[in-house]
């Protein structure tokens, strides 16, 4: 049998095992009425349907780095794991529905991965004939430089003080936040170099040292996102063009990947670029190791704020938009002095049912889609939503795995699609940040082939 025949059995066998498990729970409940038993029923489905999603996608090889992958990670993170943490924190019932939302989410997922499945992976060995010219290195090059050295001027112009959350509110102050989002063209200057490092064989040391920039960016800024995308897309691309990156490798790698997220989450709250306090969270952290845990468990916090969402829905607090929502999420760049009625976000929108003085601050938590789902069609509404996350997984897997240049430099900018839709929902900054980016991405794309001439531009915009 073949690896890929292999996979897909063992996924198919564990969804089996685990279905088992779902069922043996739900006798319990049902002979018992122990609210716990119903609750691991649900997890042990969610966990089936986890199964299923990889299968379906037939090969470890393929589902490394997939959409799927990310859906399986989301999942068993933010709801499998939170939920073992919490469950003696949370009252059962909102609890319960959460869970449920989840699970008919998978299940519209799954049913949207088998109708929209996920394309195969083209290897493309080296070539030295790289779609490209000397002008079309310096102008990525430069155009990198540039961008970055707007996105600093930016930050020296708005201030802000020495913690992540300062800095942040300096940059929202008046609109400055899409300013900010205009320097995000550096990365795609800097993911069409990588492409044309590894796809081709060409520019590897520029590539590798803008990879080194970004990654001592990321640790004196302690973005922890930039860096670990930045070590995952390289990982990604090596898995594509160069030699396959075994799962149990990246098993390996995920305990060095926990310390980091952990690590910069934990300092960015005290004093960003400062040795000082880096030096003492690593004392620390090297004290109390069982901090590592406890702190990133405390970051995947989408399940306890799920059941804050329904809470208000058993009182009836909770608006049904009846679809309406999406429909805000294509007009949300509307300017307010315009639209002075606009809805808010729906992040927004829970946050100031549950946590008034939070949002009062500028904070947002993340309800996530499923609820979206919910206030949008009620139960039909979180399986809906999945079903329509999976034919976008396809899309955007079309456009990653063989896509032209400039399309997979686009799709490495929203890197663990479909992740942040999950965590955020439709009607949100991630959307809207999408949109923006692919209008701004446009229109630096069309000065590109005023610089770098039609026929190299041409063939960037083609497999």
């Amino acid at each position: 049998m073949s690896r890929s025949g292999h996979f897909r059995t063992w996924m198919l066998w564990l969804a089996a095992a685990l279905f088992t498990g779902c069922g043996y729970s739900l006798l319990d409940y049902a002979v018992n009425s122990v609210d716990d038993s119903l609750t691991h029923a649900f997890l042990w489905a969610i966990m089936a349907l986890m199964s299923l999603i990889a299968a379906s996608v037939t090969s470890a090889y393929r589902f490394l780095f997939s959409c799927a992958f990310w859906v399986a990670v989301e999942f068993f993170f933010y709801i499998v794991l939170k939920a073992l943490a919490v469950t003696d924190e949370i009252d059962p019932v909102p609890m319960q529905m959460a869970l449920a939302a989840s699970l008919l989410f998978l299940a519209g997922y799954l049913v949207g991965q088998i109708v929209y499945p996920s394309p195969f992976i083209l290897r493309v060995p080296a070539a030295p004939n790289a779609p490209g010219t000397r002008r079309l290195y310096w102008w990525l090059l430069l155009s990198f430089i540039g961008f970055k050295l707007l996105n600093y001027v930016l930050l020296l112009a708005v201030g802000g003080g020495g913690t992540a959350l300062e800095v942040s509110q300096a940059t929202q102050n008046q609109g400055a936040s899409y300013l900010f989002k205009i320097p995000s063209l550096a990365q795609a200057c800097y993911f069409l170099l990588l492409l044309l490092a590894y796809k081709h064989g060409v520019y590897r040391k520029t590539a590798l040292t803008m990879t080194l920039w970004i990654l001592a960016e990321g640790v004196v800024g302690a973005a922890r996102y930039s860096i670990v995308t930045t070590i995952l897309i390289n990982l990604l691309l090596c898995h594509l063009y160069v030699r396959e990156v075994r799962l149990r490798y990246l098993l390996l790698l995920t305990p060095v990947l926990v310390l980091v997220v952990t690590f910069f989450g934990y300092v960015r709250n005290i004093e960003l670029a400062s040795a000082e306090v880096y030096l003492g969270a690593l004392e620390t952290f090297i004290d109390q190791r069982e901090l590592v845990f406890k702190l990133f468990m405390a970051r995947m916090d989408m399940l306890p704020q799920m059941a804050e969402a329904f809470e208000l829905a058993q009182v009836g607090k909770l608006k049904i938009e009846a679809g309406m929502s999406y429909l805000y999420a294509l007009l949300h760049a509307v300017p307010r002095n315009f639209w002075p009625d606009k809805p808010l976000l729906t992040a927004a929108y829970v946050t100031e049912m549950v946590m008034p003085g939070a949002f009062a601050d500028g904070v947002n938590i993340y309800p996530s889609v499923m609820v979206e789902g919910y206030m949008n069609f009620l139960w039909v509404g979180p399986f809906l939503i999945g079903a329509v996350v999976a034919s976008l997984s396809r899309i955007y897997e079309k456009a990653l795995l063989r896509g032209s240049l400039q399309r997979q430099a686009f799709a490495l900018m929203i890197f663990t699609f479909p992740m942040a839709f999950i965590n955020e929902g439709i009607h949100s900054n991630i959307f809207a940040t999408i949109l923006y980016l692919m209008a701004i991405y446009w229109i630096w794309l069309r000065l590109t082939r005023l610089v770098v001439g039609s026929s190299v531009s041409t063939r960037l915009a083609h497999p």
